[in-house]
């Protein structure tokens, strides 16, 4: 009879400390979205203070079939091109609007030779 008293008392205690955990778990977490709603707010946008496009002019050849191009480091272009066949690499750097390389790919028998 002293061990089933003693478990109840254990376990009311046990129960009454996980409602109280509970409360303070749903209390600290409205707090934190309080806290998401105005840190949102103070957070500004990044304003584009130079409005002017830079205007860069490249010519290819006619029969050059652009193929993709993307944006490397330092500002870097490269352009791949499928012409006569072969893929062409072209590099071209952005601030002095000058080509750096040329690569041409060309097909092989084997990889590597």
């Amino acid at each position: 009879m002293s061990n089933i008293r003693l478990l109840k008392i254990i376990a009311i205690i046990l129960g009454i400390l996980i409602i109280i955990g509970i409360f303070f778990l749903f209390l600290g977490l409205a707090k934190s979205y309080n806290n998401l709603g105005n840190e949102q707010k103070k957070v500004n946008k990044p304003e584009i203070k130079n409005n002017i496009l830079n205007e860069f002019i490249f010519s290819q050849p006619q029969d050059a079939q652009l193929i993709s191009s993307s944006l490397g480091n330092n500002n870097e272009i490269l352009l791949r091109y499928l012409y006569q066949g072969n893929n062409v690499l072209v590099v071209l750097n952005a601030k002095t609007q000058k080509i750096q390389s040329i690569i041409t790919l060309k097909r092989g028998k084997n990889f590597g030779k």
